[in-house]
């Protein structure tokens, strides 16, 4: 049996390293342009990490 990797189907997501929190609690996005597999969501105490993530992709940090 071979696998299927035509991009159909489930895919390997990697967990979020932070723990749940209220979608209220968001309040940054980071969009890497061409990669919307690669947008994440920030909350206020998380503004340097979305800086960061936002320099190393080559996007900007927005208020959502």
């Amino acid at each position: 049996m071979t696998e299927n990797n035509d991009g159909v189907g489930p895919t390997n997501r990697v967990a979020p390293k932070r723990g749940r929190v209220e979608l209220a609690d968001l309040t940054l996005i980071v969009r890497p342009p061409g990669r919307p597999s690669d947008i994440r969501t920030f909350t206020a105490d998380e503004s340097n990490d979305a800086h960061t993530y936002a320099a190393e992709t080559g996007a900007s940090v927005e208020q959502l």
